[in-house]
């Protein structure tokens, strides 16, 4: 990413995400999107794989509706200019934010493009093409995007070095669940962290559970989780849910995560 001169002064990339793949398959055009995560912007690299031999797509770009990411402002896009068959490539758009703070929207993508077809006996392509446009899936930064699972080989250890003073303890109600496994899931996966110990295997017909998180958020804090689970009658579930970081901004931002989440 520092390579390209648009984003040399973005600083140290934090994290990039999985691939999340906003077409279906077997279509047209195979595009799937990474999310470069940096402390005061994101990069979406857009990678674009044309999949009829009888087109060749020029500058192709993404345009990215971030009203639905209100603390994202589009910074630059970076199109690509060319795009023959079965020759990926990427597009890139930028967004600024708010730094250290884990913003989260859902983007909406739209691919836009001259489509020009080409002769399959020669591979020549006509001198003039037709703009097209491709609708592609929903984006979402989610709050998991801004933190690494990094696991810690003695929680309790790593817990009591950690130490009280940016503790922060509270307790939530998480509504009916189907099981306990799924609402430990999901909390897991909201907050993007590492389980520890297997403690993200919940033994059936469990009413009860507790659940050891460790990961780096945004601006390399380390943040512990400890989890408590438990159900009654009617599948609702309670959690309590203690947080200790190295920093005390870090850890309220546990909270409000799970809060909103």
């Amino acid at each position: 990413m520092s390579s390209i001169p648009e984003f040399s002064s973005f600083g140290k990339l934090f994290k990039s995400s999985a691939p999340v793949e906003l077409t279906e398959a077997e279509t047209e055009y195979a595009i799937n999107v990474v999310k470069h995560i940096f402390d005061s912007h994101v990069v979406f690299q857009y990678n674009c794989t044309n999949t009829i031999p009888e087109q060749l797509l020029e500058n192709v770009t993404v345009i990215v509706d971030a009203s639905e990411a209100e603390e994202f402002s589009e910074l630059a896009s970076k199109p690509l200019r060319s795009l023959p068959y079965d020759s990926p490539g990427q597009a890139f758009v930028a967004f600024e934010k708010p730094e250290g703070v884990p913003a989260v929207g859902k983007f909406l993508n739209m691919l836009r493009f001259i489509v020009k077809e080409v002769d399959p006996s020669t591979g020549e392509a006509e001198e003039d093409g037709v703009e097209d446009e491709y609708q592609l899936e929903d984006l979402e930064v989610v709050a998991a995007d801004y933190m690494m699972k990094v696991g810690v080989s003695n929680f309790r250890n790593a817990w009591e070095s950690m130490g009280p003073d940016f503790e922060r303890v509270d307790e939530y109600g998480l509504g009916p669940r189907e099981s306990l496994a799924e609402a430990v899931s999901a909390v897991i996966n909201l907050l993007g962290m590492q389980p520890c110990e297997g403690t993200e295997v919940v033994s059936s017909n469990s009413r009860s559970h507790s659940c050891l998180l460790s990961g780096i958020y945004i601006g390399n804090v380390k943040v512990l989780v400890r989890l408590q689970f438990g159900i009654d009658g009617p599948k609702e579930v309670a959690m309590k849910l203690a947080v200790r970081s190295e920093d005390e901004s870090v850890s309220d931002a546990i909270h409000e995560i799970v809060a909103s989440g």
